[in-house]
């Protein structure tokens, strides 16, 4: 076995494309084949031709890759041996920090003045009198509590309710079991009004998905409750890296060091009516986007 391609095969009637899909979804945050080391294109293009054989394929699309992989390039150069017309495209960019095994103080040291006086004047006034406390659950012990108050805070921010009510309730869960989970939660007169999940693993700090009742923004538990994640992680847990996933929110600035790429590969089949009809849509929203640029 040469290697393992995630994927999904979408055909949405006769008339349209067969399209090969890496399986992903909204809540993923990158895609990357298991393939073997040493696999040269020659071995990639045999596997990816079976593929594509098999399935009647016209358009493979994986989405969210980092391009500084080899697999990546090696991935573009195989489907291009095939005979297939390839595009890469940008999905989204991703903030993260090095950690380079310094301290919280060293950290908070480097951070703006703007970032470090807002969270020492906004801490100051959260833990005022005793009325805010944070709290960090790692293990199953008050698992149930920590699950309900996240999804009673997720029901009262601005986000979008989720799609699959189970997902994040069994994922809290599972991370608990693993020893990956650091689910942070913020409380106001005991009231929960923000929370964070972050999941750990190979000395990675994942900040996977955050939310806070808007009714309480003036506080601005949201930063508060990441200082006190940021300086768990890396005191406690020594982690080498915390990572925001995904996008490019101008608040990920504020915490992060670095930012790097995620981007998509796709291919068309020239020699295939709908891999041909999908690649001149392609290109020609290709040629509309830079029209619209030039105009503006």
């Amino acid at each position: 076995m040469q290697g393992i391609w995630p994927t999904l095969l979408r055909k949405k009637g006769k008339l349209s494309a067969r399209q090969i899909n890496g399986f992903t979804c909204f809540y993923s945050s990158l895609y990357q084949p298991l393939i073997l080391p040493n696999l040269t294109i020659d071995n990639l293009a045999d596997c990816l031709r079976k593929i594509v054989s098999d399935t009647r394929a016209d358009v493979l699309r994986f989405d969210i890759m980092d391009p500084s992989w080899s697999g990546f390039d090696l991935h573009e150069q195989a489907l291009k041996k095939i005979g297939f017309k390839t595009d890469r495209f940008f999905c989204w960019g991703n903030w993260y920090l090095p950690v380079n095994n310094q301290s919280f103080s060293a950290y908070l040291q480097g951070l703006s003045s703007r970032v470090r006086n807002t969270l020492e004047r906004r801490k100051k006034k959260f833990l005022a009198g005793g009325r805010g406390k944070l709290e960090i659950i790692t293990t199953h012990d008050k698992l149930s509590i920590a699950i309900d108050a996240w999804e009673k805070i997720y029901g009262a921010s601005w986000k979008i309710p989720e799609p699959y009510p189970e997902f994040m309730p069994s994922l809290i869960s599972l991370c608990a079991t693993r020893g990956w989970l650091r689910l942070g939660i913020a409380y106001y007169d005991e009231e929960p009004i923000a929370a964070q999940l972050w999941i750990i693993n190979h000395g990675r700090a994942a900040i996977y998905k955050l939310a806070y009742d808007e009714k309480y923004a003036n506080l601005s538990p949201g930063t508060i409750l990441t200082a006190h994640l940021m300086q768990y992680v890396i005191d406690v847990d020594k982690v080498h890296e915390v990572d925001y996933l995904t996008g490019d929110d101008a608040y990920k600035k504020d915490w992060m060091s670095h930012r790097r790429e995620r981007l998509g590969l796709v291919a068309y089949n020239p020699v295939s009516f709908w891999g041909l009809a999908c690649m001149s849509k392609h290109i020609a929203g290709k040629i509309r986007k830079r029209i619209r640029k030039f105009m503006k």
